[in-house]
């Protein structure tokens, strides 16, 4: 689900341009993305990673088995084997990079919304590093990538100077990350740049790597308990072969940049110089005094409202999915900053959008799943449970209500046999417990194969959701944003293609109203119904939900015996004056 044209198509037009290239942009042209595999190579990173998965697999085993589920010690050594195996899983990425970093990077961000249930904490604070600070090559070793698409004469060996296309780059990067690595250099002119190099064996391991993963999908289906996940192999190898070309990431860049320009100055895409840029290497403006997206405190230091910030993570993403229908696929802590800048003797947050490698479409083929989610957003939010019923199933089958609990725990009411368990989740703001590993992964296969293709949608909201989380942003005002945006992508008129006056996305005051309505009534329900599950749960053993009607009548009694104590309290008041 990508918005980048077809690769072939991108290699026509640059044929046909040829007469007018340049020297330089003739260098730029490298062999195809993904070379032959190496299967030797692909063969002894699997085996790495298998050794450490089953050494871990045996851990948990051999240290819990005869311990009593949910008492203090089972998880106090619960949280021993999570720790080791985090550090295994890290020593697996420092060793095999690329691919392995990718999958880092996704295990670090994605716990957003899951709680515990999702990924262990040891997990996330052990790969979180990988988002900026990946294993990276020397200077030397990136140097012949970087000559693919700029004049820099006999460097490394000599100096550089005024003659070249850089005056100076920094040989330690200032960051790296699965795909590349960052140094800040300086043009010739005296512009400071950021230049971004693809790690140069990168593409022959990931190619080795799936080459292996395909010949062995007997053996990943044995370990992802008898599921067929080779599409997951081939719909990872297509986007990753994609990400792979950066003169695609600028493109990307350039059409973000565009469809976002009325949120200037608080929304900024660094510029990229096409002209010393290549397949492997992106040259963009360096922009100093960035702070990482999920630092409450940095933020505060820098002298931003921590608040402000999360809503404008909030508001961007939820306007490029309902409003645009194009998803940035990565929206970490890596790819996501903030800069401070004063507006009106005022310090407000600029939103930094980088890496824009890949994008899903959510407009393309015949689902046009932008305009249905937009709907199922608002039937999510307005419990209208037919409407719910009908798209959840065309976009996650028979499966469809885990998409609820996975959009928001708070869409815990969309059909019927709610449990108890599951309200007080939805209270503290994660996955029921009865919610199994089995469970999700069914839904995702059920989503894959109903043909709409959400996961790109709750992949990048998964990293959205990790940020709003760091950054202590309330359920209620995600939903609440999100709401808004829905209604934007999809207005009463039913012009519901794609806005092309994005300084008109505003809502009416009766839509404001509406929106805080319903999501202030979607949350007075949980609040409400959480301490009256969890007395049920504790003293009767119940496992399912009363009824609506009797949620309902629960605040009309509340108010009614408010009403009734305060009038005897006043009649008393009268009896004693007198």
């Amino acid at each position: 689900l990508s918005v980048r044209p077809p690769i072939r198509r991108l290699s026509r037009r640059r044929a046909m341009a040829s007469s007018t290239e340049s020297e330089a942009a003739k260098r730029r042209r490298l062999d195809p993305v993904m070379p032959a595999p190496d299967l030797m190579m692909g063969g002894v990173r699997s085996t790495v990673a298998m050794m450490q998965f089953n050494e871990q697999k045996q851990d948990y085993i051999n240290s819990l088995s005869n311990l009593e589920e949910n008492t203090a010690e089972y998880k106090q050594v619960l949280s021993e084997c999570h720790l080791r195996g985090a550090e295994r899983c890290v020593q697996v990425a420092n060793t095999n990079r690329g691919l392995y970093v990718k999958a880092a990077q996704f295990i670090a961000s994605i716990r957003g919304g899951t709680g515990e249930r999702g990924v262990p904490k040891a997990y996330t604070d052990a790969l979180a590093k990988f988002t900026d600070h990946a294993p990276h090559k020397s200077i030397n070793d990136v140097a012949e990538a970087l000559k693919e698409s700029m004049s820099l004469g006999a460097w490394p060996a000599a100096p550089l100077d005024a003659r070249y296309d850089l005056q100076s780059i920094e040989e330690e990067p200032i960051a790296s990350a699965s795909l590349a690595q960052v140094h800040r250099a300086v043009l010739k002119d005296g512009t400071k740049v950021a230049v971004k190099v693809q790690y140069p064996e990168l593409r022959k391991e990931m190619s080795s790597d799936f080459a292996v993963f395909k010949s062995m999908g007997a053996v990943i289906k044995q370990m992802a308990a008898g599921y067929d996940l080779m599409w997951v192999v081939e719909d990872f190898e297509q986007n990753l072969t994609r990400e792979l070309d950066f003169t695609l990431e600028a493109c990307n860049g350039e059409e973000t940049a565009r469809q976002l320009k009325h949120r200037a100055p608080h929304i900024y895409v660094p510029k990229v110089f096409k002209e010393l840029s290549s397949s492997r290497v992106i040259v963009m403006e360096y922009l100093d005094g960035l702070l990482k997206a999920n630092d409450p405190q940095g933020l505060r230091d820098a002298g931003l409202d921590v608040a402000e910030c999360a809503q404008l993570i909030c508001d961007t993403f939820a306007e490029m999915i309902f409003v645009h229908g194009r998803v940035h696929a990565d929206p970490h802590a890596g790819n996501i900053y903030f800069k401070a800048i004063e507006i009106n003797g005022k310090l407000h947050p600029q939103l930094v959008l980088l890496d824009h490698g890949l994008y899903y479409d959510l407009c393309e083929g015949d689902h046009n799943v932008r305009l249905n989610f937009c709907r199922y957003w608002k039937a999510c939010c307005a419990k209208d449970s037919q409407q719910m019923k009908e798209l959840g199933t065309r976009f996650a089958g028979a499966l469809h209500r885990f998409l609820l609990l996975i959009l928001s725990p708070w869409f815990v009411f969309g059909g019927s046999g709610v449990s108890l368990k599951e309200v007080i989740s939805a209270a503290q703001g994660h996955l029921p417990d009865t919610i199994s590993l089995k469970d999700v992964a069914d839904f995702v296969v059920a989503t894959r194969m109903g043909g709409a293709n959400l996961l790109g949608v709750l992949h990048s909201l998964g990293y959205t959701r990790g940020l709003l989380e760091a950054l202590h942003f309330p359920e209620q005002r995600r939903i609440e944003s999100m709401l808004r945006f829905a209604l934007l992508g999809d207005p009463p008129d039913g012009a519901s293609g794609h806005l092309q006056q994005p300084l008109a996305l505003q809502l009416t005051t009766a839509q404001e109203a509406w929106v805080t309505w319903r999501v202030r009534m979607l949350g007075g329900h949980i609040r409400l119904l959480s301490p009256v599950a969890r007395a049920l749960v504790h003293w009767t053993r119940a496992e399912f939900a009363p009824p609506l009607w009797w949620l309902a009548a629960v605040p009309v009694l509340l108010g009614a015996m408010g009403t009734a104590m305060t009038m005897a309290w006043l009649r008393w008041q009268t009896q004693n004056s007198e």
